[in-house]
């Protein structure tokens, strides 16, 4: 949803959130994710959304990868 796909969009975040709780709402239970794809972005976003919704879902996550020439 962020980084790979060119700059955010006007209205990213609360687009996003209304897609994510779409896609919950049509029984879509894995959700996939990892600070490599935003940096950090995405994570933050479903930390939003599953706020009150997380044992609706199941949630993988990557971590402990670098990419060259972020400054962190």
């Amino acid at each position: 949803m962020s980084f790979f796909y060119g700059a955010p969009i006007p209205n990213f975040e609360s687009d996003m959130i209304k897609l994510i709780h779409h896609a919950i709402d049509s029984n879509v239970t894995f959700l996939d994710t990892s600070d490599i794809y935003g940096p950090f972005t995405n994570e933050l976003l479903l930390g939003k959304v599953l706020k009150g919704r997380k044992e609706n879902v199941q949630l993988a996550t990557k971590f402990g990868r670098r990419i060259c020439g972020w400054e962190e």
